[in-house]
């Protein structure tokens, strides 16, 4: 039996095309909108995977647990630049919280070789190091100074406090750090949506944290840690396609359909 001819042009146009619309990732280097994912030094041929078909929708991939430190420079090297390749910047993830402990010319050293090494944006976080607001804001400064993106985490809780939730912290150190010069601020979510004793049970969200935060500071100055599918969905839903979201590389997928439109996300009226 013979195979009937399309009826449009396979090539570069998106599958479906002229079924319905979606909104087609913006190109970039886009400044809302964002997605990240993480790698815990995932070898090149995993990265790759998802690159060659998700690659137009990611903006960045985070090293997380330190795991560059395990690895040989040139492996390093070699990873962020294929990312760089496929115009995908590069996170250094939470390793500076292991080198803040070993004094100012430590984070000045690191952030040298960040920056010889391929990265892009540096994450300070300190959700297991105290680290004074004053202190994390001269951080941002050395990273601008470095040629590189601060990008601050902030934590609903404080290090040694943990189950006490503080909204008008994470407001606070949100506005100094971006007064400061950061980027973008990422918002951990443990204390927001995964909630100590009840792990990431939607009904135990801190919502009012998110609502608050974000009646404060415009939407493209946040990034939200957003580790389950559940909580990427509530995001989009709730803030739209703009929202900037880290997540999972199994969840990149899912984040750009949602985001796009191209697979429904609430209720729909349909009629023929």
């Amino acid at each position: 039996m013979p195979v009937p001819e399309p009826s449009i042009p396979l090539g570069s146009e998106i599958a479906f095309n002229s079924v319905y619309p979606i909104v087609e990732a913006s190109p970039k280097p886009r400044s809302v909108g964002l997605t990240e994912v993480r790698t815990p030094a995932h070898s090149l041929a995993r990265i790759r995977d998802y690159v060659d078909t998700l690659g137009p929708y990611l903006d960045s991939v985070k090293w997380t647990c330190g795991t560059q430190r395990l690895l040989t420079r040139s492996k390093v090297i070699e990873i962020n630049s294929y990312l760089h390749s496929q115009d995908i910047e590069v996170s250094s993830g939470g390793i500076l919280e292991s080198v803040m402990p070993h004094g100012p010319k430590a984070v000045l050293q690191f952030l040298d070789e960040s920056k010889e090494l391929g990265f892009d944006i540096i994450e300070i976080s300190s959700a297991l190091v105290g680290i004074s607001l004053a202190d994390k804001c001269n951080i941002v400064k050395a990273v601008i100074d470095a040629g590189m993106k601060p990008k601050p985490e902030i934590n609903a809780y404080a290090p040694g406090d943990r189950g006490h939730v503080n909204a008008d912290k994470v407001i606070r150190e949100a506005e100094a750090v971006l007064e400061a010069g950061a980027w973008k601020v990422m918002i951990e979510e443990d204390g927001i949506f995964s909630v100590a004793n009840t792990g990431a049970e939607s009904s135990k969200w801190n919502r009012d944290i998110v609502w608050r935060l974000a009646s404060r500071i415009s939407h493209e100055h946040l990034y939200w840690e957003a580790s389950s599918v559940e909580i990427c969905l509530w995001l989009l839903n709730s803030f739209g396609p703009d929202v900037n979201l880290f997540s999972g590389d199994e969840w990149l997928g899912y984040i750009a359909a949602f985001r796009s439109g191209a697979f429904v996300t609430k209720v729909a009226k349909f009629s023929l």
